[in-house]
């Protein structure tokens, strides 16, 4: 299935926000950041990660703090210049 990348407008971003209470609209992109209690909670998490990537075909931008042991995840479709469907499908399929 091919991803929808149509920008969405505010009101839509809220309204996706609201099923999605862990993400936050910051700019022009989705954005959560998970805090882990270990190494071993980090690398399940990138794994889903990766899993999540390969099965929606999306690509979000992500960083890596050890010593925090946080993982911030942003999505955003930039050829769209804001956030599309294929960013909340993308927040969806990682959150859950």
């Amino acid at each position: 299935m091919a991803e929808d990348k149509r920008a969405l407008g505010p009101a839509q971003v809220a309204e996706a926000l609201a099923a999605l209470p862990d993400w936050a609209f910051l700019g022009r992109a989705l954005t959560r950041r998970f805090i882990c209690a270990s190494f071993a909670e980090i690398t399940v998490l990138v794994r889903r990660l990766a899993d999540t990537i390969e099965s929606t075909g999306h690509h979000p931008d992500v960083v890596l703090c050890t010593t925090t042991r946080t993982l911030t995840v942003t999505t955003t479709t930039h050829s769209a210049g804001g956030v599309t469907q294929a960013d909340v499908d993308f927040a969806r399929a990682l959150s859950g």
